[in-house]
C-alpha cells in the first residue's frame, strides 16, 4: 500500500507518466477526436480499453509511481459538447468520472501507485490549440464555474491522491486557480498549478515571468494548506530547468516562502506543436548533448518533488528519469549516512 503523499514526499520523488495520447496512438488508438484519449471511456472500445492498460502498464515497468487519470480534456463543458449526447447532466458526469477512476484504479495499476487527478485548462473546451498560445477570446469566462464539476468530484474520490491543474497558459486562469474560491472546490485534497511558459518563461499567452510571480505573491498568503507546490509542464526539456531556475529565483526575491515555489515539472519531447495544423516539428534548439537524464539531475537539484514526462515522451524517457532519480537519492542518503 501506499503511503499518504505528504509522508512520501518527505524522502522521495513522484515520477508520473508521459505523454499518454502518443504512446496510445502507437498502439492504434486516434487522438483526432477533440476529447482527445478520453475517447475509449465513452466509446467502450474494448481494444482500445486494452491498449490503455497496457500503458500503464509500460510507464509502470518505466519506473513510474503515479500515474494520470486520462481526464485531460474531460471537463463537464467539454464532455457536454463533445460526447454526442452521452454526458448531459452532472449526474451523467459523475458516472463517468467515476468509471474512469474505477477502471485505472481496478484494471491499471497497482494499490502501492498514486493516482493523479489530471484536469486540463479552458483550453480544452476551444479545442483549438489554445493550450499553445493562450488566447482565450474577448468573453469574460467564469473559470471557476467551469472547473468546479471535475475538481469537486476528483476532491471527494478517496482513490485520488492528488489533483493537477495543468498546462494553464492564461494569466486571467492562473489568477482564478489562486482564489480562495477555487481552493475551497478542493477541499482537502492536496492539488498543485501548472503553467507551460515559451522558452523564455512567459506565460503562453505572453505574461512575463516576472507578471507570474508577482501574481504568486499576492495570492500565496490565501492559498491553503492543502496546496503543495507550483509546475510547469508541456514546455520543451531543453529550457525546462532554466525556466524552473528562473521562477524560484524571482519568488525568492520577492521574499515568498519555500511552499509557494515551483517543485513539479513535466516538459515535453522539445519539439514544436503547430495548432493550425496539428501536427509537431523539430525544435531548432535541438541539441544533441542534452539528455533527460542531465536534465532529470537538474530538476532535481532545484527540490522538485514530482517529475515526468508530457506530449511526445514515451517510457524510454520515463525510465532515464527513473534512472537518474534513483542515483540521486542514493548519493543524497549516502552523503547524509557520512556527515
Amino acid at each position: 500500500m501506499r503511503a499518504p503523499l505528504r509522508e512520501f514526499l518527505k524522502n522521495n520523488v513522484l515520477l508520473l507518466d508521459g505523454g499518454q495520447g502518443t504512446e496510445l496512438e502507437k498502439k492504434g488508438v486516434s487522438i483526432s477526436h477533440p476529447l482527445w484519449s478520453t475517447l475509449p471511456f465513452i466509446t467502450k472500445n474494448k481494444t482500445h480499453l486494452e491498449a490503455i492498460k497496457e500503458m500503464y502498464c509500460d510507464f509502470t515497468k518505466a519506473g513510474s509511481n503515479a500515474l494520470m487519470t486520462i481526464t485531460y480534456q474531460a471537463s463537464f463543458s467539454s464532455m457536454k459538447k463533445y460526447s454526442e449526447g452521452r454526458v448531459k447532466s452532472e449526474e451523467d458526469y459523475a458516472a463517468f468520472l467515476d468509471y474512469v477512476i474505477d477502471f485505472t484504479d481496478h484494471k491499471c495499476i497497482t494499490p502501492d501507485k498514486y493516482l493523479v487527478g489530471s484536469i486540463g485548462p479552458y483550453a480544452g473546451l476551444l479545442s483549438n490549440g489554445a493550450e499553445y498560445s493562450g488566447y482565450y477570446g474577448e468573453d469574460n469566462i467564469d473559470f471557476i464555474d467551469y472547473y468546479r464539476p471535475q475538481v469537486k468530484h476528483f476532491a471527494l474520490s478517496p482513490r485520488i491522491d492528488l489533483i493537477g491543474i495543468e498546462t494553464v497558459p492564461n494569466i486571467n486562469e492562473l489568477k482564478a486557480l489562486l482564489s480562495p474560491e477555487f481552493s475551497r472546490l478542493c477541499c482537502s485534497k492536496p492539488y498543485y498549478i501548472s503553467i507551460t511558459t515559451d522558452s523564455d518563461g512567459c506565460l503562453r499567452d505572453g505574461t512575463s515571468l516576472n507578471e507570474i510571480c508577482h501574481a504568486i505573491k499576492l495570492s500565496a498568503p490565501l492559498l491553503p494548506t492543502n496546496f503543495i507546490f507550483f509546475a510547469v509542464n508541456c514546455i520543451e526539456f531543453l529550457h525546462c530547468a532554466e525556466i524552473l531556475k528562473s521562477l524560484n529565483n524571482r519568488l525568492e526575491m520577492l521574499g515568498l516562502d519555500k511552499r509557494f515555489r515551483f517543485r513539479g515539472a513535466y516538459p515535453n519531447s522539445g519539439e514544436i506543436y503547430h495548432g493550425d495544423t496539428h501536427s509537431w516539428s523539430n525544435s531548432p534548439h535541438a541539441d544533441p548533448q542534452e539528455t533527460w537524464e542531465k536534465m532529470t539531475l537538474r530538476l532535481l537539484d532545484q527540490k522538485c518533488l514530482m517529475i515526468g514526462g508530457c506530449c511526445r515522451t514515451g517510457p524510454k524517457e520515463i525510465h532515464q528519469m527513473s534512472l537518474a532519480t534513483e542515483k540521486s537519492l542514493n548519493s543524497y542518503y549516502k552523503g547524509s549516512a557520512s556527515t
